[in-house]
């Protein structure tokens, strides 16, 4: 093996045509690269790396003439020994929650080679996704998911059916990187030698620092890749190459504290690189952002972030999404009754700018599901061990009647109306929709809204669904595809309430118990919404879409416009499953039931009468 001075722009272990080179940072004056054989925790090789070797605070050197894709590595840095930032595995990490004391974390130097084919990322536009959001361990850790290799990547390719019979088309995937669930790695990842603890918090959820290159190896199956069980990026890939196959997109979550801008922006190229992801949701302050966000090799990949206020090429690619926290408050608001939310909701419904997606939802992991939402008026974590004093305290939910289960037949009636009104809300508003996992089939934590600590039953999946999980599974699958066939419901860009093309109706208007008057006082809470088909691409211009709110408590009558030649207007959904028919009257005016959302599909008659000219 021969020993030279390596590149100090290249960080972590890299291959090239002379050899092989290691790059870490580290402040102190002398650095021990250290080589094991794998599943050995003995040292084959002890390369000492003094000030010759250092440039400002990174340690660089090359070897070469010997094959290390059998070999692991750490360092030793002063007397702490350090795992590589950059490496691209971690071992000893296997086991989800587990403290071990003594143990020797190593990285592998060279990964296998993965069959890729002509697998690309898909680029599907924000106005054409749908986003549903899990946790790669809870999605299908309960024993009722089914599937073979639980709580894996490889149970997520197992759920793939029914992701994409729901129309799922981008998974955001909660920390999926070796993050540090117990702690594990001590002291900006400095390993000291340590007594496990009964006093370890589990970070269930993963929104912490961690080793951001390494897939999380407690989430892949032992065994999956017969070639070589200790390669656990082998299972991610595969992961993401039959979502692809199935026209779904996987945007990672990462979480980023101390790290500085270079190492966040080499992670998210090599996930973009070397596992093909679609797409990040990034936790980093502003100035770390930015750098990413002018990355040209990441201009094609999706990155959410909570607050985006930069500038986009979007004649190019729209790629920046915005966490739109705004559309959440206003939709529970609206959706329980409150006074004065008629008016932020117009405004959220069709809000959908110009230099970032607006990425819509109800529910979210920090807060209640979409069941809980409707059956508890309060936050009950006291399963946290905290007395109950984390989590949100303001989550404008409402229990219909009962504070958590009720046998009550109109209490169970109203909840499954008001979890359809949300899914309305939410799929039937202008930008991107995300759905948290589970909602769609009445997944409950039993009214804790931080359940960032608990690995159980209550933050598994439930998948044995009831008639009611059945009833809104089906409810939210019809909306979806009435969404995807109809595009001025997910528009590329803002609606202007005009009529540019001169066809007679504007993109978008809305009316009260007149038509073209919207009545927005603060005392409502209806409103009809209409949409005309003529201003999406490739759409039937002879439709008309309305879309009639009601979340008042009383029922309440709406017009639709007078239309020149006439409309036949059909009853496309109802959230009120007992209201089977919608009159509509001479004036054309309907009556809306009480929490009720009403949609209706109108078709122009044409007219006969040639024009004379």
């Amino acid at each position: 093996m021969e020993i030279g001075y390596g590149n100090p722009c290249i960080m972590g272990v890299v291959k090239n045509v002379n050899g092989y080179n290691f790059s870490v940072k580290g402040a102190a004056e002398n650095c021990e690269l250290l080589l094991y054989k794998k599943n050995s925790d003995k040292v084959a090789f002890c390369i000492e790396l003094d000030d010759r070797f250092k440039t400002g605070d990174v340690f660089s050197v090359l070897l070469s003439g010997i094959d290390l894709k059998e070999y692991q590595y750490n360092y030793k840095i002063g007397n702490k020994y350090v795992v590589d930032p950059y490496g691209k595995t971690v071992t000893d990490c296997e086991e989800f929650g587990k403290v071990k004391g003594n143990a020797l974390y190593v990285s592998c130097v060279e990964l296998d080679e993965f069959a890729w084919d002509e697998d690309r990322t898909l680029k599907i536009p924000y106005d054409e996704c749908i986003i549903y959001k899990l946790h790669a361990r809870g999605f299908t850790k309960s024993k009722t998911s089914g599937v073979k290799y639980k709580g894996t990547f490889a149970g997520i390719v197992e759920k793939i059916p029914y992701l994409k019979e729901l129309g799922i088309t981008t998974i955001e995937m909660m920390p999926a990187y070796e993050f540090e669930e117990i702690d594990r790695f001590k002291d900006d990842k400095k390993l000291d030698i340590y007594t496990p603890s009964d006093v370890n918090i589990l970070n269930y959820w993963g929104y912490t620092s961690g080793l951001h290159f390494a897939p999380k190896s407690a989430y892949c199956e032992n065994g999956i890749n017969g070639e070589n069980k200790a390669d656990y990026t082998y299972e991610f890939k595969l992961l993401v190459k039959e979502l692809h196959k199935n026209g779904i997109e996987l945007i990672m979550e990462m979480y980023f504290g101390k790290e500085n801008a270079n190492l966040i922006d080499d992670c998210i190229r090599y996930w973009v690189i070397e596992y093909h992801i679609d797409g990040v949701h990034m936790y980093c302050n502003q100035n770390n952002l930015h750098v990413v966000a002018q990355d040209p090799i990441l201009s094609k990949t999706k990155i959410f972030t909570e607050s985006w206020n930069g500038e986009a090429d979007v004649e190019k690619y729209k790629n920046m999404g915005n966490y739109n926290d705004g559309f959440s408050t206003v939709a529970k608001c609206f959706l329980k009754g409150d006074e004065d939310q008629l008016t932020p909701f117009v405004n959220v419904l069709k809000m959908n700018p110009v230099q970032s997606a607006n990425i819509n939802y109800i529910t979210n992991h920090n807060g209640f599901t979409m069941f809980d939402l409707v059956s508890f008026d309060r936050k009950h974590n006291e399963s946290n061990g905290e007395g109950n004093r984390d989590g949100e305290n303001y989550n404008h939910s409402w229990n219909c009647g009962v504070e958590g289960k009720s046998r009550s037949k109109k209490i169970i009636e109203l909840r499954q109306r008001q979890m359809k009104n949300a899914f309305m809300l939410l799929l039937l508003a202008q930008g991107t929709p995300l759905i948290l996992s589970g909602d769609e089939i009445e997944n409950s934590q039993g009214g804790n809204n931080n359940p960032y600590c608990i690995d159980d039953e209550m933050t598994w999946l439930n998948w044995n669904n009831t008639e009611n999980a059945k009833e809104i599974h089906e409810f939210v699958k019809s909306l979806i595809v009435f969404r995807k066939e109809h595009g001025i419901l997910h528009m590329p860009k803002q609606l202007y309430m005009a009529d540019s093309l001169s066809c007679g109706y504007p993109d978008i208007s809305f009316h009260g118990k007149s038509a073209w008057y919207s009545a927005l006082e603060n005392y409502n809470r209806h409103i009809g919404v209409m949409y005309c088909s003529k201003y999406a691409k490739n759409a039937n211009e002879d439709e008309l879409i309305y879309v009639a709110y009601n979340m008042h408590w009383e029922s309440h009558d709406l017009a639709l416009p007078k239309i020149a030649n006439g409309c036949h207007w059909s009853v496309i959904l109802n959230s009120a499953k007992e209201q089977k028919e919608l009159n509509i009257t001479d004036n054309k005016i309907v009556k809306i039931e009480p929490r009720c959302v009403v949609v209706l599909l109108g078709k122009i008659i044409k007219s006969n009468t040639k024009k004379l000219i």
